[in-house]
């Protein structure tokens, strides 16, 4: 017993190496639909002279692309190895050996991945492509927001490119920024992408929706749509909200059509005044349907005068029931985008 203990400490001193602990490597969570898991480590050879090793997988469901190598003193070795996954559920632990001569263990790396219940319906989630990854969403909605203000959106994404992903240098524009979470997203892992977008004062009211670029080391990597539905400036003095300026009221804010035949048209008068101290300043005037139209005889109503604006709806080419909306955006601080609502019941 103690001979041998001699020669192997001979051995270790020979080598400049020491014996190594495993080390654990975290794999984090995969999907159960996943049948394959790809993943690379790297092993730094600490010695001054080249090693000559064996790479020892102690499970069947691990396996690498090389069973031996050639390692140069102070030189890296890059290993990719390769899971396949168990259809069942769970906490799964998996080691790999660097074996050298005379069967010294250099190094250990002990993997760790949890593996959740499968869920058939998540290639369907996941359905829409924006290479380099997969989003539950089609349109990347922003939502409402003043302008001059950021708004902002936060999305689940999917890597199913095969590859890990390195996000964290993605550039849109000045006033557009997209950052994910984690930077490196995996293959077969989800992420976050957030995207946010400043908004100038000069921006056109109303709903929007634009394609934005994400650029990679110069290469556009992807074009996403994205839309959103900008509100006028809120008016400030002194850090609180002025009072007495432009307010606009209606005399409807629901109207039925009651019941048309198709390709009827029909219309209604919708009063406009402004009840404030100051201009009421329409900005922009938006309806949701091309069956739904307007016309105003001006964009500035002085204060307390009122203006008729006639609104029409075209049944042609629609049946069933109809609800479409009018939406109104204007300098009226406290309500700066007024929605009506018109509906109508086609046969």
């Amino acid at each position: 017993m103690i001979r041998r203990w001699i020669l192997f400490a001979g051995l270790i001193f020979s080598l400049g190496l020491s014996a190594q602990e495993l080390e654990f490597v975290d794999l984090g969570v995969v999907q159960g639909e996943f049948k394959q898991f790809k993943r690379e480590v790297i092993w730094v050879n600490p010695s001054n002279e080249e090693v000559k090793i064996r790479l020892v997988s102690k499970d069947k469901s691990l396996q690498t692309q090389e069973r031996q190598a050639l390692v140069a003193a102070a030189d890296s070795l890059r290993i990719p190895i390769t899971i396949e996954l168990s259809s069942v559920p769970g906490y799964y632990e998996y080691e790999l050996q660097l074996i050298g001569k005379d069967d010294f263990l250099l190094h250990g790396f002990q993997f760790g991945l949890q593996i959740l219940a499968s869920e058939p319906d998540v290639f369907k989630a996941y359905r829409n492509t924006n290479w380099p990854f997969r989003t539950k969403e089609k349109v990347f909605n922003l939502k409402a927001g003043y302008k001059g203000d950021t708004l902002q959106g936060t999305f689940d994404v999917y890597n199913l490119g095969g590859t890990n992903l390195e996000l964290g240098q993605v550039y849109v524009n000045d006033s557009t920024w997209v950052t994910f979470e984690p930077a490196v997203i995996r293959h077969n892992q989800f992420g976050h992408m957030t995207i946010s977008m400043w908004s100038t004062d000069k921006a056109p009211s109303g709903f929007q929706k634009t394609p934005i670029s994400l650029k990679l080391a110069g290469d556009t990597i992807s074009n996403l749509p994205v839309q959103f539905t900008l509100l006028p400036a809120l008016t400030y003095a002194e850090d609180e909200q002025v009072s007495g300026g432009p307010t606009l009221t209606t005399n409807l804010i629901n109207h039925d059509f009651k019941v048309l035949e198709v390709g009827q048209i029909q219309s209604v008068e919708v009063v406009l005044a402004n009840l404030g101290q100051e201009d009421l300043k329409l900005e922009k005037l938006e309806s949701n349907c091309d069956c739904l139209t307007y016309e105003i005889p001006k964009m500035t109503i002085a204060p307390g005068e009122s203006i008729s604006m006639t609104v029409t709806f075209n049944a042609t080419g629609r049946i069933g029931l109809e609800r479409k909306t009018l939406a109104i955006f204007s300098n009226d601080s406290s309500n700066p985008t007024h929605v009506l609502t018109f509906r109508a019941h086609v046969k």
